[in-house]
């Protein structure tokens, strides 16, 4: 259901009228408020605010959950923001870029959670670049996925930024286990606004880290609840909801589109709404990725001296997504946020959202009370992004009964009903009811009308009555029908409420089939790799090719556009190439078929010396759930030996981890994950290297920043 008129507002209209004489001053504390007096507060407030609130109240605006579950890979009626992402991030490119992932993180989840918010990659009508905001958007969320949520594998042949989304739930917590990470005592706000769930034997429900942005907390499952259902009861009765469905990719798009005063929103940072004022930069809080780490974990990554090591990770992270969503990075981006301060209330960033007690003085009501709340920055139990929760603040904080004064006559609620999906190759008729739609004394009138102005025209049987049969025609393509109803009280007072048919065709005319070939395997630096498709239509239709390569590589498509060429990229280690084609025919069916090309590296990395040093089994041996700091004793893990440079635990010694120094003198082989500072020395290709400055990624015999020392004692 789509609501074109907010009641809320309805209710604005109406008009002001005096206090009656039982709320005249009487010098002690009012019992009593008028509702008018109290939605004409709530008005003026909202009215004051900054151009910014609008907008955040914009960006957070959702979709019906019925046409999110209508959602399939490629249909013509899905959102345009949907079909953006589409096209940027393929089902293959989802499997490459997230292949150690948990099964539950999949791409049409995450085709559903980009429809649920159209901000997600949305249009733009001010000229801003809408698919460049939306790559540049992907990239980050893909990046901070994979530092909150990858599997940190060192060792593994899947390079570390393709991790991400291993972990479905949190380490070591369970859908049985009770009771963490809930602030559930009825007597803290957190309680009272967002009560836990309870589990059968009486204990309470747990809100552990859940889904692509590890959830936590029953003070943030409730929001998310209230935004996906429009309650916060749902989930903090389900949470495993957060892990089991959309939900779990979802969860990380509503942390991306709303703010947490006075931090923005990361979208408004990335596509440029946000724009710093004095305050941040003095604070060092300036466009690019950099801050949105700050906004997601200031505190723990942001404002030392040098580079967090999770930060840096998320650095690195991000600029391989860039590399491979073609984000073009700025030479003057800042990507890290070494130096940077939080946000305060003086950025540009703070924005008052949640409703709070006006502990100011009234010398008009009978105590000084104000009997008003005011909008605020820190988070309570009253939002203003909710409807309702002004007078519920209002009614709490001064301990008073809100009296409806409006002459029994508040504006209706028009209620259209959830959306239709009928399959339409025939003529198909349903019903749709305005039963869910209510007024205080009663609806006087009822009236449909097809809106959505596709001239192809319904029939409907009582077009003035609650209830009325709809008949959809048969169609030769699938269409999406608008009917509109309005419902009006005695007085004259109407709402508006939308119902969405979806008719689909399933189109006699048949797909094409496409079947691509190509080599399993070439080696890296090849010129004229040809990838060639075989197409057959059951019509003998025209079939159009769309063709995508992974990894951003340039080819060129053949006159016929059967295939393609390109020339394989050098490589570190065998790396998966991924080759992608569309086929289209005349009646707008689409498949679309892949193949893996392995790209082979032709030089192994490194020696083939064993890294073992002697003397490690006279250290400890490394425990993953022990705390090290900079104080402890070297320990010992896998042969080597190594020693904690700051706080760490459960985060594994590896020669690329930053977290850890390395203390064994072993000739260990170049790695594209590990991080070299001037001086340090690794092996490739029979030579031993030394690095002049800090460099990551960056192939010795290649990049200036290595010096050849001579030969390696571990020869490739």
């Amino acid at each position: 259901m789509t609501s074109l008129i907010d009641s809320r507002l309805a209710i604005y209209c109406t008009a002001f009228i005096a206090v009656p004489s039982a709320f005249a001053n009487n010098g002690t504390p009012l019992k009593e408020l008028p509702l008018s007096q109290v939605l004409a507060d709530e008005a003026a407030i909202i009215a004051t605010q900054s151009e910014s609130y609008q907008l955040v109240m914009t960006s957070i605006q959702t979709r019906d959950n019925a046409v999110v579950e209508a959602i399939t890979p490629h249909h013509p009626n899905n959102p345009s923001n949907v079909k953006r992402v589409e096209r940027i991030v393929s089902e293959q490119d989802w499997d490459y870029l997230f292949a150690e992932r948990d099964p539950a993180y999949t791409h049409l989840n995450f085709l559903k959670a980009v429809a649920k918010y159209p901000a997600l990659c949305g249009d733009y009508s001010d000229g801003r670049d809408a698919d460049a905001i939306c790559r540049k958007t992907l990239a980050t969320m893909f990046a901070h996925f994979t530092q909150e949520t990858g599997g940190h594998n060192a060792y593994s042949e899947i390079p570390q930024w393709r991790q991400g989304l291993y972990y479905l739930r949190e380490i070591g917590w369970q859908e049985t286990t009770s009771g963490g990470y809930g602030l559930c005592d009825p007597q803290t706000w957190q309680g009272q606004a967002y009560p836990c769930g309870k589990n059968p034997d009486g204990s309470n429900k747990s809100y552990f880290g859940r889904g692509s942005k590890q959830l936590s907390y029953n003070y943030n499952y409730g929001p998310f609840s209230q935004s996906i259902y429009g309650n916060v009861e749902k989930l903090l009765n389900e949470p495993e909801l957060v892990a089991d469905t959309w939900l779990n990719l979802a969860s990380a798009v509503f942390f991306y589109l709303y703010p947490q005063p006075p931090k923005p929103s990361m979208l408004h940072v990335i596509d440029g709404t946000w724009q710093p004022n004095e305050r941040d930069k003095q604070n060092g809080l300036v466009p690019g990725f950099g801050v949105t780490t700050q906004i997601i974990n200031g505190g723990v990554e942001c404002g030392g001296s040098a580079e967090h090591i999770q930060s840096q990770n998320r650095i690195d992270y991000y600029r391989q997504f860039a590399k491979h969503l073609n984000v073009p990075i700025a030479p003057n981006e800042v990507l890290g946020c070494k130096g940077m301060k939080q946000f305060d209330d003086g950025g540009a960033g703070a924005l008052n959202i949640f409703w709070e007690e006006n502990w100011g003085w009234d010398a008009e009501s009978s105590d000084g009370r104000t009997y008003q709340c005011q909008l605020v920055s820190y988070q309570g139990s009253y939002s203003s992004f909710i409807e309702g929760d002004y007078a519920k603040c209002v009614a709490s904080k001064f301990n008073v009964d809100i009296i409806d004064d409006t002459n029994g006559n508040r504006a209706p609620i028009a209620n259209a009903g959830q959306d239709h999906q009928v399959e339409a190759t025939e003529a198909v008729t349903i019903t749709v009811s305005a039963s869910q739609s209510s007024d205080d004394k009663g609806i006087v009138s009822y009236q449909w009308q097809q809106t959505d102005g596709s001239n192809i025209p319904l029939q409907l049987s009582a077009p003035n009555a609650e209830t009325t049969q709809v008949q959809v025609p048969a169609l030769e393509r699938s269409q999406v029908f608008n009917l509109t109803l309005t419902v009006a009280d005695a007085e004259g007072k109407t709402a508006q409420d939308t119902v969405a048919i979806v008719a689909n065709v399933t189109n006699s005319n048949q797909a094409p089939k496409v079947v691509l070939h190509a080599p399993k395997e070439v080696n890296e630096e090849f010129i004229g790799v040809k990838v060639h498709a075989t197409v057959s239509d059951p019509e003998n239709d025209a079939v159009q090719l769309n063709w995508q390569v992974s990894q951003n590589i340039s080819f060129t498509v053949a006159h016929d556009q059967r295939s393609i060429i390109f020339d394989a990229p050098a490589v570190t280690h065998d790396t998966p190439i991924s080759v992608q084609v569309e086929a289209i025919d005349e009646a707008q069916n689409m498949v679309s078929s892949s193949v893996t090309i392995t790209v082979k590296n032709n030089q192994q990395d490194g020696g083939q010396c064993e890294a073992i040093d002697p003397n490690a089994n006279q250290y400890s041996a490394y425990q993953s759930d022990k705390v090290y700091t900079e104080t402890s004793s070297p320990v010992s893990h896998l042969g080597l030996v190594y020693k904690a440079k700051w706080w760490v635990q459960g985060n594994e010694p590896t020669p690329a981890n930053e977290a850890w120094e390395l203390l064994s003198t072993v000739e260990l082989p170049w790695s594209i994950e590990a991080v070299y500072n001037g001086g340090d020395e690794v092996n490739w290709q029979g030579k031993r290297w030394q690095a002049q400055w800090w460099t990551k990624g960056d192939k010795p015999g290649v990049a200036g920043v290595w010096v050849d020392v001579g030969a390696a004692s571990c020869p490739s």
